[in-house]
């Protein structure tokens, strides 16, 4: 009797962690909203040299099949970057970007775009290593913010990266991206301090950008309701 008296005891210790570390979670996300930019290097791409501008690196699935190039600024205006992908291609324009782990930011930047192919992933924000992605623009478009927000894991550093294609989602055509931005727009929780934390924030930005956030805050309460024995008769031992 005493086994199954410990046993049951530590089930319900487990629910009641569980609960709590989900309502926990969801208060710390759901809280104030700090503002907070981050350094972007060269964000405006008002300097460079040899036709690149500094601070951004090259990246691309084929290194033949893009030119990159630069447009330095001019009349008081932002400068901007561009690839054109003479080729079926997954080209990008990157830097490496300080990040606290759990906490949340927006990425964005001005885009447009020229003969963009229609069928496959167009020039978008790609926040690696594989942690979102931002709408994309194709065809022909003139000049257009893009932002995507996400939450950090447990990394602290982001590569940001300005992208024409994607993973074994080539393109073609041409893209301009020009003042890039990153804000921080919320803390990580405290209950986010362990990984397990970051990543059961990670699924509420999720669920709560898919429409099914409502249903979090249910689960917990739930859990931690069951666990302290809420709404449940005391069962009489034999």
């Amino acid at each position: 009797m005493r086994a199954g008296f410990v046993a049951r005891a530590r089930i319900v210790a487990t629910r009641v962690r569980i609960g709590a570390t989900i309502v926990a979670v969801l208060t710390g996300v759901c809280g104030p909203v700090p503002v907070a930019a981050v350094t972007v290097r060269n964000a405006g791409f008002t300097a460079g040299s040899d036709g690149l501008p500094a601070e951004w690196r090259t990246e691309a699935w084929s290194r033949d099949g893009v030119e990159f190039t630069w447009t330095p600024p001019a009349s008081g205006a932002s400068g901007s970057a561009e690839m054109h992908n003479v080729v079926p291609n997954d080209s990008r324009w990157c830097q490496t970007v300080a990040v606290d782990p759990g906490a949340m930011y927006r990425v964005a930047v001005r885009a447009r775009t020229s003969d963009v192919g229609t069928t496959a992933f167009g020039a978008h924000i790609a926040i690696e290593p594989r942690v979102a992605d931002s709408a994309d623009l194709r065809g022909t478009q003139d000049w257009q913010p893009l932002e995507i927000a996400a939450r950090a894991g447990d990394e602290s550093q982001w590569d940001v990266c300005l992208r024409l294609g994607s993973y074994a989602n080539l393109n073609t055509g041409s893209a301009s991206f020009t003042d890039v931005s990153v804000t921080q727009i919320g803390a990580a929780p405290a209950a986010t301090s362990t990984s397990a934390g970051r990543q059961l924030a990670r699924i509420w930005d999720w669920a709560r950008a898919s429409g099914r956030g409502a249903a979090l805050p249910l689960v917990g309460g739930a859990l931690l309701a069951y666990g302290l024995g809420v709404g449940r008769g005391r069962r009489r031992e034999l």
